[in-house]
This record gives structure tokens, sequence and C-alpha cells, in this order.
């Protein structure tokens, strides 16, 4: 008969072991009916989803009502698609693509540039006229994004004017010039 001696080393690590796979699997504490604190299964991790550009921005002008007339109704769309067409011909006529001009006014619309530079690009005392843009895109580009002379007043970073915004609204912009 061969006699086996106990060797405490062994059974430490064994138990110790143990108790990692129970720990592991959802065992130990819980499952004896006493009180124990649960384990989370997982932990939640933060995700983060990129804004994608969204569609042109309307924005509405003039003074508000609390009612809508059929007749101004009609009236103002039929001012705005008149805008619309005019700005698509314009653009076609002069070679730019009518989809990213139309972006681009969608864009000097929704950074309110029109409260500076006026309705058409034309200049007020709060800012220069636009009509007549010498900058290159890649200047353009550059001035958007540092602010250039005026700081970060002027100042728009990629998450408010993404990079497909800043060649839209520089056709825009463009077309002003073939406008004139």
């Amino acid at each position: 008969m061969i006699r086996k001696s106990f060797s405490p080393a062994l059974f430490v690590v064994t138990s110790l072991l143990a108790a990692v796979l129970l720990a592991a699997c959802g065992g130990g504490a819980a499952g004896g009916g006493g009180s124990s604190t649960a384990i989370p299964t997982s932990t939640p991790i933060p995700t983060y989803g990129i804004a994608l550009p969204t569609s042109m921005l309307v924005v509405a002008t003039g003074e508000a009502t609390s009612e809508v007339t059929p007749a101004a109704d009609s009236t103002a769309e039929a001012t705005a698609e008149a805008t619309v067409e005019a700005t698509a011909v314009a653009a076609v006529s002069t070679g730019f693509d009518p989809v990213l001009v139309e972006r681009g006014k969608g864009r000097y619309d929704a950074l309110t540039c029109a409260t500076c530079h006026g309705a058409n690009g034309e200049g007020t005392d709060d800012g220069k006229t636009l009509v007549g843009l010498a900058q290159t895109e890649g200047e353009f580009a550059s001035f958007m994004r540092s602010g250039g002379t005026l700081g970060t007043a002027h100042q728009y970073p990629a998450n408010r004017l993404s990079d497909s915004g800043v060649k839209a609204l520089y056709q825009y912009l463009l077309s002003l010039n073939a406008g004139s």
C-alpha cells in the first residue's frame, strides 16, 4: 500500500483555483442562500457614433403669425421655389453643381452667415462682401477652421461644418461671383 503525504501548498493552490473558477462561473456565496453582492456579468462600455451631415436646413424668415393663410403660405412656397430654381439655373449656367451649390446655400443659412455678410453675400456694416471671393478652396477651408485674423468668433470646427460642408459653402460663394 502506497501512502501519499498531505501537501499544504498543493491544497492552498487547489483551493484558490477552485475559488477563482466558482467566482468566474457565478457560483460561490450566491447559491448558498445567504446575502451576497452580485457580481456584474458585463461592464458597460461607452460607445460613440459619428453624426453624418444632415439634409439642408430650412430657415424660416419673416414675422411669425398665429395663423397662416393659404395665400401667404403659397406665396412663401413660390418664393422659396423661385430662389432654389434661380440658384440652380445660375449654377448650371456657370458650370457649378446645382446640388452642391444648394447645399452650400443651406450651410450659409444654417451658420447664419447672412447676419454679417448679407442675404446674398453682398456685405454689411458687420461683415465684408463675399461676392468676388478670391481664395482657393484650400485657403477658404483653412480660414474657416482657424478663424484667421477674426479669431475664434469666426472658427468652424469639423463638428460644426464638415469638410463636405466647407466644399459646398465654397461652391455657393463662388456661384455668387458668377451671378454678379
